[in-house]
Parts: C-alpha cells; sequence; structure tokens
C-alpha cells in the first residue's frame, strides 16, 4: 500500500473516530486545538490523515477520542478478540479453581482471581494456592 493510501485510511479513522466522538464537522479543527493544545497546523494534518510525530500525543488522542492505536497507526485493528480470549481463559480457569478447591469466591475475589490469572507471572501462585488448599493432609 502506498503513502497516499495509507495516509486517505488514517483520515478515515481519525473523521470516523471524530464522527464518534460528537466532534462537529464544521470547525473540527478549532474543536481539535481547543481540546488538545495543538497548533491549527497540527489538527488539519491530523485530519487529511497524517499521525502525530510524538508518541505521547498519539496515545492522548486514541484516549481522547477512542481510536484504536493498532488500526490508526498499522491500519489492522487487533481488536478486542485476544481481550476477550485471555479473560475468557481466565473465568473458566477460576471457576475450575472454585470447583477443585470447593471454596466460593466473593464476586471481588473471583475478578481478582481473574486479573491475577491474566498476569502470567503470577500464574504460578494460583496453581501453588490450588495445590494447598486440595491437598489432603
Amino acid at each position: 500500500m502506498d503513502d497516499k493510501t495509507k495516509k486517505e485510511k488514517r483520515a478515515e479513522i481519525f473523521k470516523d473516530a471524530l464522527d464518534q466522538a460528537g466532534v462537529p464537522e464544521w470547525g473540527r479543527g478549532a474543536a481539535i486545538v481547543k481540546q488538545t493544545g495543538c497548533s491549527p497546523a497540527s489538527a488539519q494534518a491530523w485530519i487529511r490523515g497524517s499521525l502525530p510525530s510524538d508518541g505521547e500525543r498519539i496515545v492522548e488522542l486514541c484516549d481522547l477520542y477512542h481510536i484504536d492505536l493498532y488500526l490508526w497507526i498499522t491500519l489492522a485493528s487487533r481488536g478486542d478478540s485476544l481481550i476477550a480470549d485471555s479473560m475468557t481463559e481466565a473465568i473458566i480457569y477460576v471457576k475450575h479453581f472454585e470447583e477443585k478447591t470447593a471454596f466460593t469466591l466473593t464476586p471481588d475475589q473471583f475478578s481478582l482471581m481473574c486479573l491475577m490469572y491474566t498476569d502470567a507471572r503470577k500464574r504460578d501462585g494460583i496453581a501453588g494456592m490450588m495445590k494447598v488448599l486440595t491437598a489432603k493432609g
């Protein structure tokens, strides 16, 4: 894909995000300047499909206008499937934890365990807890 096509696609992504955020089409550049403190030239460049040159500004705009960072930069979204798959795996694991240990978690405990499971460094700790709670002594 050539640079012109990439720029056009980025302009479309940015426009769609601004539309979804309720930024009026007329005076859009001025609204961006007011919301972000950028220069009018920068706002117009983003509207035309250029990416901000500063990484922090890219993140700020993605947060402000709910733009998919990967889609805007690479033109290919990672989508929510990675998050959904990870959380589904965590929920199933924690539910099995409850069943194997016969320990009923509160909703807060359940959600904390799911979050712990999504951190691969903490999974061994959860598995260790399961062994302790299911040990026949």
